[in-house]
């Protein structure tokens, strides 16, 4: 407890004290004047008065006195610098956010009303002249309430707000209250935290600092022991057996806390119907795998769950899924007339060689392309043959554009014309040989792009091991992109955007003939990915995580969440999603993104507006089973980190401030001199009044 002042030189004009006192103990002249013919007759005699030592007026000296300390103390901007601060702090209106944590560990247990009552105690104690605002954080932030001074809108916004589906993470609830806080221009202000305060959600650079005088106070809910069980993931494999499609399910479940083994029961459910069910023990700190019989799929959509039994914290109790049929991409390789007879059949082989039978591959020896072509393939590869002329050039232009795709693989054949510019990536010329006396090599390989993502890693294929006699120059135009180079700087493969569709050109043969490319392991995964990106398949995602925006207009969200070629979402029909709560998100008809975010865990189908369809396109929504990590952290530790605050009151309230920030804060947050001035200025007004009061009662008397 102590005082302390922000500009302690002006105490030295305390001495003015000293002037009441010499103005009560001056004594005036007397005004009579008695008119006498001479005085030089007469002697002068001393005249000490006892009067003038004597004070008369005790309660106008002090009176004067106290207004002239008041004032010199308000010009010293007076503070408080321990727990009396506190008080000094509550005088004046005060900017109150109260920042909740509703990310789905709220969910354990009763944290999430107890969180509530805190927060409407809160709210329960504030004066008339306070303002609330309410934020609500998981991922993100959200302020329900802003700068509120009804408490009755405040407890309503409390008493109706719900655990979302998210995980913990503090900057954005606490950034958002720091905006609130600095925008505010009331005297005081508080933050109230509220939450469970998991270790996982904090990174420690939350990028957050409240303003100087801000007071933090921590309040941790659901205390106590945290055993806990959920299915993290689900490893699905597809097979086929007697040419149907089956898949195998594998859960995995982790189990944290508790004190001793338990037998959980996990449960396969698809389409809301159980189909099979098995048991796993756990140890208090364990995990363990389950895998279920395959199971036939023939439906597209099909909805699955794998679900254990229910504990304290049940939104990682169950893990959703959806699966559809696999599609195989539908490739036409067009060899022309007089290739060779193996110039395909690397390439054919290497489609057909598919665990998922992702290919269904047809070679042609012609260059022409037919209606039923652009209506039914995935791919068409052009493998050493003149470009189609005439209709079926006009056909393959549409069918790339449409969104097919189309690979150019050069060799002797191969002929360039004008009619190909607005397709191609670039130009190509006459062969040419390596021009080293053996073979080329390639020197550069875009691992950023789809096709040769998977082998950027260690380990994961080597292309420079692949020896190239011959090739065709490639000059590639402004709309091309160059994927890989040989190592004398000449393009290999380059990359054209047409429409909806891409375009492909190889540099040399896809056979054992110009290179012996097609002899290294490295390339059937090649192949298979030029394959699945010219034909717009992505990797099947049967999930997706609470928090994540999708864009549905978006082919490749589309192909990855499961709808194939030519089953996208017209973006010249509305579309409306259907959250697995039951409400509603009206995706309207636009040539523009379609955003959904995925608010809820479970089931969200996207269908035109009042239909009925059996199977609509369905995105299942699973929690993101990091949030089921409940250890904690010490809430004076992050409330240290945010604010010039730690654990306890007084002056240290605002620690981590110097001590010259430190006082300044305490000074504007108080505003003691505000009060001091108000306080002269009163008794100057009553000092004025009695003394003329005192002059009129002595002016009667002498009268």
């Amino acid at each position: 407890m102590g005082l302390g002042f922000l500009a302690p030189l002006f105490m030295l004009a305390m001495a003015a004290i000293v002037i009441p006192i010499v103005v009560h103990l001056r004594e005036k002249q007397r005004k009579n004047v008695v008119e006498f013919p001479s005085l030089m007759f007469l002697s002068a005699i001393p005249f000490r008065s006892t009067q003038k030592r004597k004070i008369h007026h005790w309660l106008l000296l002090l009176t004067r006195a106290l207004a002239i300390a008041l004032l010199v103390a308000a010009f010293a901007r007076p503070f408080f610098t321990a727990e009396t601060g506190v008080a000094g702090a509550a005088l004046g209106p005060k900017e109150l956010v109260i920042v909740v944590d509703r990310s789905y560990s709220m969910a354990f247990g009763d944290r999430w009303e107890e969180a509530k009552r805190v927060a409407s105690a809160q709210v329960a104690d504030m004066q008339p002249t306070d303002r609330v605002s309410l934020v609500f954080f998981g991922r993100g932030a959200e302020a329900t309430l802003r700068s509120s001074s009804e408490p009755q809108r405040i407890l309503t916004a409390i008493d109706t707000a719900s655990v979302s589906a998210e995980v913990t993470r503090y900057g954005p609830g606490l950034k958002l209250a720091q905006t609130i806080l600095e925008e505010s221009d009331l005297p005081n202000r508080e933050v109230v935290l509220i939450g469970d305060f998991q270790r996982a959600g904090y990174t420690g650079d939350e990028g957050v600092s409240f303003p100087p005088g801000t007071a933090v106070t921590p309040v941790r809910v659901g205390d106590g022991p945290t055993p806990n069980a959920a299915v993290t993931s689900v490893a699905l494999r597809r097979d086929f057996f007697s040419g149907r499609e089956r898949m195998t399910a594998t859960a995995r479940v982790v189990r944290s806390g508790g004190e001793a083994s338990v037998e959980l029961p996990v449960v396969l459910e698809l389409d809301g119907q159980e189909i099979q069910r098995r048991a796993v023990t756990l140890e208090p700190t364990g995990s363990g795998a389950v895998t279920f019989q395959p199971f036939t799929l023939a439906e597209e959509f099909t909805r699955g769950r794998v679900r254990i039994g229910d504990d304290a914290l049940l939104p990682d109790n169950d893990l959703h899924f959806v699966l559809s049929p696999g599609r195989a991409l539908s490739v036409l390789v067009l060899e022309g007339q007089g290739a060779r007879g193996d110039a395909s059949l690397f390439l054919r082989r290497s489609l057909e060689i598919s665990e998922d039978a992702a290919f269904r591959v047809d070679v042609r020896a012609s260059s022409t392309v037919t209606e039923s072509d652009v209506e039914s393939r995935a791919v068409i590869v052009l493998n050493d043959t003149r470009f189609p002329s005439g209709a079926s050039a006009e056909r393959l232009r549409r069918f790339v554009q449409q969104g097919g795709g189309l690979l150019v693989a050069l060799g002797e054949r191969a002929v360039w014309t004008e009619a190909q510019a607005e397709m191609l990536p670039g130009r190509f010329g006459p062969a040419t040989d390596s021009g080293r006396g053996s073979s080329g090599r390639l020197g550069f390989v875009d691992y950023s792009h789809p096709v040769f993502e998977i082998f950027g890693g260690p380990r994961s294929g080597d292309f420079s091991r692949a020896r190239f006699f011959r090739s065709r120059p490639l000059t590639v135009s402004e709309e091309g992109v160059v994927l890989a180079r040989f190592d004398d700087g000449s393009v290999a493969l380059a990359e054209r955007t047409v429409g909806e569709g891409r375009v492909l050109i190889w540099a040399s043969t896809l056979d054992a003939f110009w290179n012996d490319m097609a002899l290294q392991p490295v390339f059937l995964p090649f192949v298979h990915n030029v394959t699945r990106h010219l034909g717009g398949q992505r990797e099947r995602l049967p999930w997706f995580t609470a928090g994540q925006v999708l864009d549905l207009a978006d082919r490749e969200v589309q192909a990855s969440a499961g709808l194939g070629r030519g089953e996208d979402l017209p973006a010249e029909e509305e579309r409306v999603a259907i959250a697995p709560g039951g409400g509603s998100v009206s995706l309207p008809a636009t040539n523009g993104p379609r955003y959904l975010e995925l608010q809820e865990r479970g089931f969200y189908e996207i269908r035109p507006p009042g239909s009925d369809e059996p199977r609509p396109f369905t995105v299942a929504v699973n929690v993101d089973v990091a949030e089921s990590d409940l250890v904690t952290m010490d809430p004076a530790e992050l409330a240290a980190a945010v604010a010039p605050r730690v654990e306890g009151p007084g002056s240290e309230r605002f620690a981590g401030l110097t001590p010259e920030l430190q006082a300044e804060a305490q000074e504007r947050s108080q505003a003691l001199w505000r009060f001091l001035l108000v306080g002269a200025l009163l008794l100057l007004l009553g000092e004025t009044i009695a003394s003329n009061w005192m002059s009129r009662m002595v002016t009667a008397r002498g009268s």
